[in-house]
C-alpha cells in the first residue's frame, strides 16, 4: 500500500465528521471513534427471538475505510469515477445520416439547377429522423448530478496525503487508471465527433442556403430577360393594333349613340303622352273631389235633386279616370318595351364589339398569355426550390440542436475542476462486521455530522430512543446511498471481501486493549454531554470488555 501512494497520482483524503453549526464543543477522533463503537453495539443482533430464535451477533471488527474516487481533469471539468466501480455511465445517442457524404452530393449536383432540383427533392428526407442509437458505457464514472453536487462541496475539505496512515484503510481502486484514461479518450472522441458533425451541420445549411439563392436569383433573371423580350414583341404587336381597336371602337360608339338616337325618338312621344296622362288624371281627381263637396253641400241643404246631380257627375268622372289609368299604364308598357330594347340593343353591341376587340388583339393575347406562363413556371420553380430547401434546412437545424443538447450533456457530467491532474479522493467511512453462526454481516456509517445535544434529541431519549443516534447523522444524502451499496458489493466479490476482512481485522479500532481504557473515558464525557443515560453508559462500558472476549 505504501508503494501505491508513492504513485504519480495525487491522492487526497476528505474528513469523516465535521462539526455542525451549533456544536461548540471539541470533538475528538477517539469521541468519533467511541460514537462509532456505540452505534454498532446497537445495531448489533442481540440473538432471541420467542418464535424464530436469532443467533447473537459477535463484531469481528470496526474499522475505517477509505473508499476511492478517481477525479480526472476534462477541459474545465472533473469527471468523477467510482474507484471499486459500482457505478456506470451509459450515454445514448442517436446516430446522425452521413453529413460528409451530403455535403459532397450537394456540392456535386449544384453545376446545374436540373441535377440540383434533383437532389434537394430525392433528400428532402435525408434529416428526417435518425438512423439508429448507440450506447456508450463509461464503468465507473458517476453521472448523478446531485451526487456531484454534494460531492462537490465536500472537495473544498480535502487534503493531500502524502503516506499511508497504519490506522485507515485505503482501498486500492479497482478501476484501474487506464481504464479511466480509455474512457476519458472514447468521450473526448465522441465530443470532437458531436462538434465536428456540427461545423458540418451549419456548413451545409450554409452551402445550401447559398446555392438556392444564387439558383433563385439566375431565375429571376431569367424571368425579367422573358418579361423584357416579350413586352418588346408586345409593343410592337400594340402598335399594329391599335388602328384596328381604334376603328372598331369608333364604331362602336357610332352605333350606341344612333342606339341611343333611335330609343329617345320612340320615347320622346311616349314620355309626352305619359305627362299629358298624368296631368289630365291629376284634373280628373281634383274634379271628383270638388264633386263630392258639392254633393255633400246638397245633402246638407236638404236638396235631394241637386245631391243626385252631382253624385252621377262623380260616377260619370270616374269612369274617365279609370280610363286616363289604362292609358297611362298602356304607355308605361311601352316606354318599358322600348327601355328593354335598349338594353337589348345595347348589349348586342356589347358582345359584338368584344368579339371583334378579341379577335383584334388575338396575337397580343397570344403573347402575353406566353410571358405570363413562362413567368409563372419560373416562379414555381424558384417557390419549390425555396420551400424544399427550408425543409432541408430546418431538419439540419433540429440536428445541430440535437448535438448541442449532446455536448450540453457532456459538460454536465463533472463538476467545476479542482484538480488539473488525475487524482485519487479517498472518502473515510466506518465499516462494521458482524459474525454470528450464519456467517458475516457489513454495515456502513457514512461520512456525518457532529451535532450539539438539543431538546429534541432529550425528548427522544425520554421517549425510549438511544439519543446517541443523533451525535453523527449522514452528511449527505446521496453521497451516503452510494456507500450503502458497500455491504451487497462485498457479499458479491469475494476477493474485495478476503481483503476487506484482512485489512478490517488488521485495523480494527478495539484490537488494542488500550484503546478500551481511551473509549470508557470518551464513553464519560458522552455521558457528560447528555447523549447517554446511566444505564446506557454502563451497558456501553460493558459491551467494550466484552466486544473481543
Amino acid at each position: 500500500m505504501t508503494d501505491y501512494l508513492r504513485s504519480e497520482v495525487a491522492k487526497f483524503l476528505l474528513p469523516f465528521s465535521v462539526l455542525s453549526e451549533n456544536r461548540k464543543e471539541e470533538f475528538s477522533k477517539e469521541m468519533e471513534r467511541t460514537a462509532i463503537f456505540c452505534f454498532a453495539e446497537l445495531e448489533r443482533a442481540k440473538g432471541g427471538g420467542l418464535i424464530l430464535k436469532q443467533p447473537a451477533e459477535k463484531i469481528a471488527f470496526i474499522s475505517e475505510f477509505c473508499y476511492p474516487f478517481w477525479l480526472i481533469p476534462w477541459g474545465k471539468l472533473n469527471l468523477l469515477f467510482d474507484g471499486l466501480s459500482t457505478a456506470a455511465y451509459t450515454l445514448t445517442y442517436n446516430v446522425i445520416p452521413d453529413v460528409k457524404s451530403f455535403m459532397g452530393n450537394i456540392e456535386r449536383s449544384s453545376k446545374t439547377l436540373e441535377t440540383y432540383m434533383a437532389f434537394l427533392a430525392d433528400n428532402v428526407n435525408y434529416f428526417q429522423i435518425p438512423t439508429s442509437t448507440k450506447e456508450i458505457v463509461m464503468s465507473g464514472l458517476i453521472s448523478d448530478p446531485n451526487f456531484l453536487n454534494e460531492f462537490a462541496l465536500y472537495l473544498n475539505e480535502a487534503t493531500q496525503v502524502e503516506t499511508a496512515m497504519s490506522d485507515l484503510v485505503m482501498l486500492p481502486p479497482t478501476l484501474e487508471e487506464s481504464s479511466v484514461t480509455s474512457a476519458l479518450h472514447e468521450l473526448e472522441n465522441l465530443k470532437f465527433t458531436f462538434k465536428e458533425e456540427i461545423g458540418i451541420l451549419y456548413e451545409s445549411m450554409k452551402l445550401l442556403n447559398n446555392i438556392t439563392r444564387n439558383f433563385a436569383k439566375s431565375i429571376k433573371a431569367k424571368i425579367k430577360s422573358i418579361r423584357d423580350e416579350f413586352n418588346r414583341e408586345i409593343k410592337k404587336q400594340e402598335a399594329i393594333v391599335k388602328p384596328k381597336l381604334d376603328r372598331i371602337n369608333e364604331e362602336y360608339d357610332e352605333k350606341i349613340a344612333k342606339l341611343t338616337k333611335d330609343i329617345e325618338k320612340q320615347l320622346l312621344p311616349l314620355q309626352k303622352e305619359k305627362v299629358k296622362f298624368e296631368k289630365t288624371k291629376e284634373q280628373t281627381l281634383n274634379r271628383i273631389e270638388r264633386y263630392k263637396l258639392e254633393a255633400k253641400s246638397r245633402a246638407a241643404s236638404k236638396d235631394a235633386v241637386g245631391e243626385r246631380k252631382w253624385k252621377e257627375k262623380i260616377s260619370e268622372t270616374k269612369k274617365e279616370l279609370s280610363d286616363i289609368e289604362s292609358k297611362i299604364k298602356d304607355v308605361v308598357r311601352k316606354i318599358k318595351e322600348v327601355e328593354d330594347n335598349k338594353s337589348i340593343g345595347t348589349i348586342q353591341l356589347r358582345s359584338e364589339w368584344e368579339a371583334k376587340i378579341k379577335e383584334a388583339k388575338k396575337d397580343l393575347l397570344e403573347l402575353e398569355a406566353s410571358r405570363d406562363s413562362k413567368i409563372q413556371l419560373h416562379k414555381q420553380e424558384i417557390e419549390k426550390l425555396e420551400k424544399t430547401t427550408s425543409a432541408i434546412i430546418e431538419q439540419i437545424n433540429k440536428m445541430a440542436k440535437m448535438r448541442e443538447t449532446n455536448i450540453a450533456e457532456l459538460e454536465k457530467l463533472g463538476i467545476e475542476q479542482k484538480q488539473k491532474q488525475n487524482t485519487i479522493i479517498y472518502v473515510p467511512l466506518y465499516l462494521v462486521c458482524y459474525s454470528s453462526e450464519k456467517g458475516k454481516r457489513y454495515v456502513v456509517f457514512p461520512p456525518s455530522i457532529v451535532n450539539s445535544i438539543s431538546f429534541l434529541t432529550k425528548l427522544k431519549g425520554v421517549l425510549g430512543r438511544a439519543k446517541i443516534k443523533q451525535l453523527l447523522v449522514p452528511r449527505f444524502k446521496t453521497v451516503s446511498s452510494h456507500f450503502y451499496k458497500l455491504p451487497a458489493l462485498i457479499e458479491r466479490n469475494a476477493v474485495l471481501e478476503r481483503e476487506i476482512n484482512e485489512k478490517g481485522g488488521r485495523t480494527d479500532i478495539l484490537k488494542v486493549e488500550s484503546v478500551h481504557e481511551e473509549i470508557r473515558n470518551k464513553l464519560k464525557l458522552l455521558k457528560e454531554e447528555g447523549w447517554l443515560s446511566e444505564k446506557e453508559h454502563e451497558n456501553f462500558a460493558e459491551a467494550v470488555s466484552k466486544a473481543y472476549t
